[in-house]
């Protein structure tokens, strides 16, 4: 069985976004994120979200089209640390993830 999660990024002002993710539980995780970009809080809300997860199948979408290309490229690049960081918790906790964007 797959768990589902939705990830919710808001742009509150310029460089300020709240993130959202929507856990297969019903709970909410939030977290504020200031003098950054969209994909810097898309990925580490994931990473800690991820964190608490092992030996499951995951699904996520996502309103960050950013981060759902960069995940589910052909070729990925291997100098994004967030993209590195994010595929060590995939292996180290043995979860199959896939990641959708939802406009």
């Amino acid at each position: 069985m797959t768990l589902k999660m939705t990830q919710t990024i808001t742009r509150i002002d310029f460089a300020e976004y709240d993130v959202q993710i929507e856990l297969p539980s019903g709970e909410l995780f939030t977290r504020n994120y200031k003098r950054s970009n969209e994909v810097h809080p898309a990925y580490r809300t994931i990473i800690m979200v991820l964190r608490a997860y092992k030996d499951v199948a995951l699904h996520i979408e996502t309103n960050c089209k950013p981060l759902a290309t960069e995940f589910n490229a052909i070729e990925q690049n291997p100098n994004s640390a967030l993209l590195s960081n994010l595929k060590a918790v995939i292996a180290r906790n043995n979860i199959d993830l896939t990641v959708e964007y939802v406009a």
